[in-house]
């Protein structure tokens, strides 16, 4: 094995006594198939990380589906959809381009999907600019424009003013300048800044900007079309990708074009999902049924729902004083513990113990001194289950700073850009 990085060395160090002491990789079955809680080592645990936002992936109509689909199709087709394009996918496209109002196509997975897409449109004259926590399936992708001569920078975390000088310093030395960004960050739960977004793309006439919507689908939006084009309408250089898993509640991606032309284009010259295997037809007629749903009232029910809850625990955490780093409206949160990983693990343990499940976060996926807990909400639990959660966490908070264990402004400290817009997301509530 290679000779690992001071970096890797810490990742694989850490990954490892989290998985010795179980807060990792945990062994666990469905509790009742209901989606609302797991069972790990005999004890139940309500489940606050599942990305499956409104809860489709149970849902008894979405589930005969798929059977339905295994039935009369098997598990797999393993013919590209380059030689065979069977009916039911291109009816599922049909649909997805009624809920976005855009060309689309789909692919077996969202990090597939950035694969055919990024590299496709975006050539080696031109210019990338990544965020900082882009998701890493986009930063893959880019990796391959940069193998081919194309220049690949990084800025830190949404900062406008640094982006709008790139892209007038690049302009002058390439044919185009991309921004390559997330809608919802699928660690913090912060968005992208979309009217300063959408104000460069109408300010540069060569800079265009991909956007990673896996996190924004479905939950917010007309037809549950998803946090950007319910940010940005439409634009002639914005491009988009989402995942019907997530909050769509399937399997596969969707590729959202500004145009047909463009749509063409990716499908005829793209290298990731060209000859590879379609998503299979049971996912296929599953995401049939959710886009069925999209397309009727009910999902502005369940959005309703959701939304409901994303209030409730805004006005709980700020009423605890939780170190939640920020307070926009997704149902991603985010919970500050501060870069001592003797925390992650002791707050892991305490939570596990509870019966809480929350994803712990620390590098590679975030910097050590952001190192906390991501929490996600879904119609999979209740107000009362939230309110115990919140108020678990804050019984164990302050039990550990009664003991000189825990500081929250300290736990705080490592996210000083995100500051300023917490206090005033927190002035709102």
């Amino acid at each position: 094995m290679k000779k690992l990085s001071p970096q890797m060395s810490f990742v694989n160090e850490t990954f490892s006594k989290a998985r010795e002491i179980g807060i990792i990789r945990m062994k666990t079955s469905h509790d009742e198939q209901t989606g609302s809680s797991f069972i790990v080592n005999g004890k139940k645990i309500s489940n606050f990380l599942t990305s499956n936002y409104l809860a489709f992936e149970m849902d008894e109509r979405v589930k005969q589906a798929a059977i339905e689909g295994i039935q009369r199709f098997g598990l797999q087709i393993a013919i590209s959809s380059t030689y065979l394009s069977f009916e039911h996918a291109i009816e599922l496209e049909e649909k997805l381009e009624k809920i976005f109002g855009l060309p689309v196509i789909t692919a077996s997975s969202t990090s597939a999907g950035n694969m055919a897409y990024i590299p496709t449109v975006i050539s080696s004259n031109d210019a990338i600019i990544l965020d900082q926590f882009v998701h890493e399936s986009v930063k893959m992708a880019a990796d391959i424009v940069k193998a081919k001569g194309g220049h690949v920078e990084t800025i830190k975390h949404n900062q406008m003013e640094v982006l709008d000088k790139r892209i007038k310093t690049l302009s002058e030395t390439h044919e185009n300048v991309w921004y390559l960004a997330d809608s919802v960050y699928s660690m913090h739960g912060d968005t992208a800044p979309f009217k300063n977004i959408e104000l460069l793309l109408n300010t540069h006439d060569k800079f265009h900007c991909y956007i990673d919507d896996a996190h924004g689908m479905s939950w917010i939006g007309e037809n549950g079309k998803g946090f950007a084009l319910h940010s940005i309408q439409k634009h002639p250089k914005l491009y988009i990708i989402t995942s019907l898993n997530k909050a769509f509640g399937a399997m596969g991606s969707a590729l959202i074009f500004p145009d047909k032309a463009t749509k063409s284009f990716v499908e005829n010259c793209n290298g990731a999902i060209r000859y590879s295997s379609p998503t299979p037809l049971m996912g296929v007629l599953a995401a049939s049924k959710i886009a069925d749903i999209h397309l009727s009232s009910e999902i502005y029910e369940r959005q309703a729902r959701l939304n409901e809850l994303i209030v409730f625990f805004k006005k709980k955490a700020k009423e605890l004083n939780l170190p939640i780093t920020n307070y926009t409206h997704s149902p991603l949160f985010y919970l500050a513990t501060g870069s001592s990983m003797e925390n992650i693990y002791k707050f892991s343990t305490h939570f596990r113990d509870s019966g809480f499940l929350m994803g712990a976060c620390t590098l590679p996926a975030v910097p050590v001194a952001q190192s906390g807990y991501r929490i996600s909400l879904s119609l999979y639990q209740d107000i009362s289950e939230t309110e115990k959660l919140l108020n678990n966490i804050a019984e164990y908070m302050e039990d550990l700073e009664r003991k000189g264990q825990f500081n929250r402004e300290e736990a705080l400290k490592g996210f000083k850009l995100n500051i300023k817009e917490r206090e005033r997301a927190l002035a709102l509530i």
